[in-house]
């Protein structure tokens, strides 16, 4: 396992009728192997989990499970707004064999206490007792605003899996205030356009879609960054901060996917409601492609 560890967020492979395409994911596994990724992110926010099935979402897992090598460790996203779905997504993904197993906080209706989150994932926890579980928090998504230092303060002591939070917010006095709430809960990184400012404020790990496409160059980042060489770091890093200024303008969901195709396996176009890109989204797209052709081959 590398010093700094990275994971990609990988994107949910669909045919052209928007069917599940498990079998594009071999391919998909040995792109992140090629790129020196240390985990796969499976059925999160990239991986459009809130517009699957949960039928789909197990058979997702299932193939990841089977096709990841040995090579990759595996987290796979089981929240849900059904307690009971992501409860059985949970005991299917250990019965796979993952490394851990992530959920969201529910985010309907009115936003639940921070008890009212330890409660449910202590729930999913139970559900999967021998499995590492992994609190997400992104708010940009979700609405919640709970903060997760006082999560894994509750959640440390009534949840016993609890190992880590992927932090994907831009509030770094946050991230700060959860690395330092529990001793052996490891918070990754999740702002990809933010990784010199994760790093600085002690980040040892990431989770993020970008590095589907840009592991090599994140590991450079973090290696420059570390040796002090601040300047050279961000000049490294400026390609992830293109493309959030394209992804913002035009959906992060369907312009990141659309990305990875150009670079890895093509897991076809995003599901509703992100769906397809318009032409002037695909110019942009365009634009980006040709910026990270030097920097991604």
């Amino acid at each position: 396992m590398s010093a700094f560890e990275l994971w990609a967020a990988t994107p949910t492979p669909f045919r052209a009728d928007e069917s599940l395409a498990t079998e594009v994911v071999p391919a998909q596994s040995e792109h992140l192997v090629a790129l020196g990724i240390d985990g796969a992110f499976v059925g999160g926010t990239t991986g459009e989990s809130m517009a699957l099935t949960v039928d789909e979402r197990a058979e997702l897992i299932s193939a990841w499970a089977e096709h990841r090598g040995d090579r990759l460790l595996l987290g796979a996203h089981v929240g849900d707004l059904s307690l009971v779905d992501a409860r059985r997504l949970a005991r299917h993904a250990a019965d796979a064999g993952v490394d851990l197993i992530a959920a969201v906080a529910p985010f309907y209706g009115e936003p639940p206490s921070v008890t009212a989150i330890v409660d449910y994932l202590a729930a999913i926890a139970d559900a999967a007792p021998d499995v590492p579980l992994c609190y997400y928090h992104i708010p940009s998504m979700t609405g919640l605003r709970a903060a997760p230092s006082a999560v894994v303060e509750q959640a440390v002591t009534r949840v016993p899996t609890l190992r880590a939070v992927k932090f994907t917010d831009g509030d770094l006095q946050e991230y700060v205030r959860t690395r330092e709430a529990a001793e052996g809960i490891r918070v990754y990184f999740g702002r990809d356009e933010l990784l010199p400012a994760g790093v600085a404020c002690g980040a040892t790990g990431a989770i993020g879609s970008l590095y589907n496409i840009l592991a090599p160059v994140a590991r450079e980042v973090v290696a420059r960054l570390r040796a002090g060489e601040v300047e050279t770091a961000l000049e490294l890093h400026r390609p992830f901060r293109s493309i959030a200024t394209v992804a913002d303008r035009w959906g992060s969901i369907p312009v990141v996917k659309e990305l990875i195709n150009r670079f890895g396996p093509d897991a076809g176009a995003a599901r509703a409601p992100w769906g397809r890109l318009s032409p002037d989204a695909v110019a942009a797209v365009d634009g980006l492609v040709e910026e990270l052709k030097a920097v991604a081959s």
